[in-house]
């Protein structure tokens, strides 16, 4: 439990920009709604490459993404002919020990981000972002690299 509260405290300064106001947080034109292309952007702008590239039958665009040692899923949400009001970010880790006071404390130190125990030593990490009202391409990477930051850190740790 010590390792992850000094691995929170490492990352307080990405999630205080997490926090911050869209405008602030990046150039660019403030979106109101992200498709497939958007997503594509989003995930090679932070440097990863694209694995694989879906539309469910939801019609939702799905990317599965790797950093090179971690790899995520980003998912449009609420979607409409393509354009989405919403992106899942979301990742799983496997034999990884977590217990639920790990899950508990994460839950409750990063708000933004969710942490689920699975049976069998998996984790899986995940954060929704809300579109209505605008947002950034740069947000949604703040958002995406917080959690992959803080997924890492917690891992890391091996759930301590």
């Amino acid at each position: 439990m010590t390792m992850l509260i000094r691995a929170g405290m490492a990352l307080a300064s990405i999630c205080l920009a997490a926090a911050a106001p869209a405008a602030a947080q990046g150039t660019g034109p403030v979106i109101e709604r992200i498709d497939a292309q958007g997503l594509r952007t989003l995930v090679t702008g932070l440097g990863h490459e694209i694995t694989n590239e879906t539309v469910t039958d939801q019609g939702q665009p799905l990317l599965i993404a790797t950093t090179g040692t971690m790899n995520y899923l980003v998912a449009g949400t609420v979607c409409e002919d393509g354009q989405c009001q919403g992106m899942l970010t979301e990742l799983v880790f496997t034999n990884t020990p977590a217990t639920l006071e790990v899950a508990n404390q994460v839950n409750q130190t990063y708000a933004a981000i969710k942490l689920v125990v699975l049976e069998g030593d998996s984790v899986v990490f995940s954060r929704y972002d809300v579109l209505n009202g605008g947002t950034t391409l740069g947000a949604l990477s703040t958002s995406v690299s917080t959690l992959l930051e803080i997924a890492g850190s917690v891992v890391q740790a091996g759930g301590e």
